[in-house]
């Protein structure tokens, strides 16, 4: 959190506004310009704004959505608020990200989107899934929770699917302490979606009382407010030394460990068009769970970062067979990756795998 963060606070606390206002005005214009993309806009939380981004993608009671089970809870709660189905696409088992072939076979009459995570910072093939959905006429939503400044083929992330939600939550790489973002290709959809976060009006466009005029859309209170919004604007003008030491962190993690070649770790496949900013560094082990306290004994936090989705009750109409996933979950681990470790961490960190995998392999 940058030192500048209280002072603006306390401004903004004692200015007589702290609702939407212009704050969330000035952090929009702030994000819109980072993304390189003027259809941005602010919401509470990312969950919401892929409750939105379902809405948008009309899914009603009955209908499917495509996605993957290895990922964080708030990718999918939202398919079943709308009483929609989440269909579990299986994994490359060597990204742990959506397998395009299967999510091709799952497409059917009721499919109305492909939910697409780009996983702990690392970035599906987006020129095949961009292409898949156009030639069925689906929408492409993506979760971008873990990729606030990646980057696919020199392009902003934020420009490819048709809707992209990314979080500000108070671990992502850029925090408003909660928060988070949507942006769009469709006009129309970015219209919409501006009514749709503001219980059926579209805040910028207010003349005298809303509530005096029809409301044709059942919406959601999702708007952020100025305090949130005070924290983005501070977050945002030091953004990009954060996103660069991400990168730099990961890029050493593959560098040390392709280096090291450590019987019993793989290191996952990453796409040469992406700029990765790495949330967590992933790797799979033959021996994950003993890796994993080994690391702990020696201070190092890692785990599974988000335990797969689809063995849970609230989804156990979605349960099928994926060999991909059960592949990928028995051995992946995150790594800390963030702006705060620094090389001699990463070191020390993948000395510690060495010496685990050595003796245990």
């Amino acid at each position: 959190m940058p030192e500048t963060t209280i002072a603006a606070l306390n401004q903004t606390l004692y200015s007589g506004f702290v609702a939407e206002g212009p704050k969330v005005r000035e952090f929009t214009q702030m994000v819109s310009d980072y993304l390189q993309n003027p259809r941005t806009m602010m919401v509470n939380n990312c969950t919401m704004a892929l409750q939105i981004a379902c809405h948008l993608s009309d899914v009603h009671p009955g209908d499917e959505v495509i996605t993957t089970p290895l990922t964080s809870i708030c990718t999918n709660v939202p398919i079943r608020h709308l009483k929609g189905k989440p269909v579990w696409a299986d994994v490359d088992p060597t990204t742990g990200m959506s397998d395009i072939n299967d999510v091709e076979k799952l497409i059917n009459k009721r499919t109305k989107a492909i939910m697409l995570l780009h996983k702990d910072g690392d970035i599906v093939d987006l020129d095949k899934y961009v292409d898949l959905a156009k030639s069925y006429g689906v929408r492409l939503i993506e979760d971008c929770a873990h990729t606030y400044g990646a980057k696919y083929n020199d392009k902003m992330i934020g420009n490819h699917g048709d809707i992209c939600c990314f979080s500000f939550q108070a671990i992502k790489h850029l925090t408003t302490g909660d928060g988070g973002c949507m942006t769009f290709q469709d006009e129309e959809l970015y219209e919409r979606g501006k009514k749709l976060k503001w219980l059926g009006v579209d805040r910028d466009k207010r003349d005298g009382n809303p509530w005096l005029s029809d409301i044709t859309e059942l919406g959601y209170k999702a708007n952020m407010n100025d305090i949130a919004a005070t924290i983005g604007v501070e977050a945002q003008k030091v953004i990009e030394p954060i996103i660069e030491k991400y990168h730099h962190n990961g890029e050493l993690f593959t560098k040390t460990l392709k280096d090291l070649n450590i019987p019993g770790v793989t290191l996952i496949r990453r796409d040469p068009k992406a700029y990765s900013v790495y949330w967590t560094y992933v790797i799979m082990s033959e021996k994950r769970d003993g890796l994993c306290a080994y690391l702990e004994e020696n201070g190092v936090f890692a785990e599974q970062n988000h335990p797969r989705n689809d063995v849970w009750t609230i989804f156990k109409d979605s349960r099928r067979e994926l060999p991909g996933v059960d592949f990928f979950a028995a051995r992946e681990l995150s790594l800390p990756c963030g702006w705060w470790v620094d090389d001699e961490d990463i070191y020390r960190i993948c000395d510690l795998i060495k010496n685990y995998q050595k003796k245990y392999n």
